[in-house]
């Protein structure tokens, strides 16, 4: 594989991450303006309830990030009464670089289980290949890029990549949360 390739690789995923971005803070914009989340009962109670919130996000970061992490942003940014935007954002960092070590350890330990068997067979074989051309690469992209961050550890681990470069480069995740934190910061502005 190329380094070119790779780049194509990197850009098309980074395009598509940022085309994704682009909606939701579209809609977070026109919704914030329309929209009165204070007069929501339900959104209130959900928004006054921050464990639930993070036991649901880290719940669904296991589970191939079935919520996007932005969500969660704009639940920090309009719903979350008394908080500080910047300390939910480092917890969300947190809680999904944790996430995706325990999906890590998931893959090389209990890669012979039903379960692993079911997800593998489900949602990450069609990025099998992508481990084998890339290896830290595709990493590197799915911490970044919308590419299944969580199901990408899992298959890390299944394939016993090294640890040390594991816990290298899935410190970009931190990275890909502080530039859409900030982005959405600046939307909620507007």
């Amino acid at each position: 594989m190329s380094q070119q390739d790779k780049l194509r690789y990197l850009f098309r995923n980074l395009f598509r991450g940022l085309l994704w971005l682009l909606v939701i803070v579209i809609a977070f914009v026109l919704v914030n303006h329309t929209t009165d989340f204070q007069s929501s009962e339900l959104l209130q109670k959900l928004g006054d309830r921050p464990y639930l919130v993070y036991f649901i996000y880290i719940i669904s970061e296991m589970i191939i990030g079935i919520i996007p992490p932005e969500m969660f942003m704009v639940w920090s940014l309009e719903l979350a009464s008394n908080r500080i935007y910047l300390m939910d954002l480092t917890l969300l960092a947190m809680l999904s670089y944790t996430a995706g070590v325990i999906t890590y350890y998931f893959g090389r330990y209990f890669n012979q289980t039903v379960i692993y068997r079911y997800v593998r067979k489900r949602y990450l074989r069609k990025f099998e290949p992508r481990v084998h051309e890339f290896g830290g690469f595709l990493l590197f992209v799915a911490a970044l890029t919308p590419v299944p961050y969580s199901g990408v550890c899992m298959l890390m681990g299944s394939v016993n990549y090294s640890y040390r470069k594991f816990f290298l480069i899935t410190l970009f995740r931190f990275l890909r949360f502080a530039l859409y934190g900030y982005i959405m910061y600046r939307a909620s502005l507007l």
